[in-house]
């Protein structure tokens, strides 16, 4: 048993280290391109002059929070936890400034508590289509609202069990900082909200045994939320 906690805790280690390095190059490129169209103060003004862009690509990092299933046998609670996430986003202009987004994010963690198979890998993901409407667009920092629907995808080891996929939503708000007529910042805060049937089963595999589910859900809904910050390009 030591052993197969120990091969997760080096796998998990092993994920942490490529999301930090991830992170790093995205936070260096990041910030290098920022400080690149803060020091020309023409470039937001000569590309404002040019025709709106129509698409807008945005890969986002970030931290997510949030996430617990209650085991229906025990009562016992299994948290998700807290962990790096990384996103990206897709988005077609519309009228008046809102935009049509499809949206995907992803978080690597270990679910941790009282039960005999935590602690446990797992990924959390969403694929959602919505959209983004903003608040004030004569705003130098421009805020925003968001939204919309999808799937969440619970991915065990191949080992622990098969995938889930549910039904979600999503709302959150962010603030977008132009650098050019093709190029910002976008700060944002999303939460989601995942239905869960009660009495639901999760991660079950087949052995000599028979079926063994190794989460049985007691209550309706998963929630979890992201803090994130990405690089947009617009085109």
């Amino acid at each position: 048993m030591r052993r197969r906690l120990c091969v997760g805790c080096k796998r998990q280690r092993v994920r942490d280290i490529r999301a930090a390095a991830r992170a790093a190059v995205f936070v260096s490129v990041l910030l290098g391109s920022a400080i690149g169209y803060a020091g020309d103060p023409m470039a937001l003004d000569a590309g404002s002059r040019n025709e709106s862009p129509h698409y807008e690509l945005a890969p986002f990092i970030g931290y997510r929070m949030g996430g617990s299933f209650k085991l229906n046998d025990t009562g016992q609670r299994v948290d998700v936890d807290d962990h790096g996430s990384f996103g990206l986003a897709l988005d077609v202009e519309a009228d008046n400034g809102t935009q049509y987004e499809l949206f995907y994010g992803r978080q690597s963690a270990v679910m941790q508590g009282g039960a005999p198979f935590a602690p446990m890998n797992v990924d959390v993901e969403y694929l959602h289509l919505g959209g983004t409407a903003p608040l004030d667009a004569e705003l130098r920092v421009k805020p925003y609202v968001l939204g919309g629907l999808g799937v969440t995808r619970f991915s065990p080891d191949p080992l622990q069990g098969r995938e889930n996929t549910r039904f979600s939503a999503s709302l959150g708000a962010g603030l977008r900082v132009p650098f050019s007529a093709h190029f910002s910042l976008r700060l944002e805060a999303r939460g989601f909200v995942t239905l869960v049937d009660p009495n639901t089963a999760f991660f079950c595999r087949s052995d000599q045994t028979g079926l063994l589910c190794r989460v049985r859900f007691r209550g309706s809904t998963f929630i979890q939320y992201d803090l994130l910050a990405g690089a947009a390009l617009t085109f």
